[in-house]
């Protein structure tokens, strides 16, 4: 899988090689650009359907160390997925 390299800030789901956790990377705007924003990283337990049902942790980022996470889990074999989030709350 490709890189992030000229992405604001990735958005969407990786899910690891064994299958057992998945990271959602996701960025809320607090102003036109990217300078205001917080840029978030969840972690998920996966459940045996393949859902994100048990959130572990969130993390606050900047937007470099967000793309840094996203590239560095995918050279861990870490594959990106279009997961519909259900809502658990």
């Amino acid at each position: 899988m490709a890189k992030v390299k000229n992405l604001k800030a990735p958005v969407g789901w990786l899910i690891d090689p064994n299958n057992k956790w998945v990271i959602h990377f996701d960025f809320k705007k607090t102003s036109s650009d990217h300078i205001g924003a917080d840029f978030i990283i969840d972690m998920w337990g996966l459940v045996p359907n393949g859902k994100p049902m048990e959130f572990k942790s969130r993390r606050k980022v900047t937007q470099e160390d967000s793309l840094k996470i996203w590239n560095q889990l995918l050279d861990s074999n870490w594959v990106k997925s279009d997961i519909e989030m259900i809502k658990t709350a």
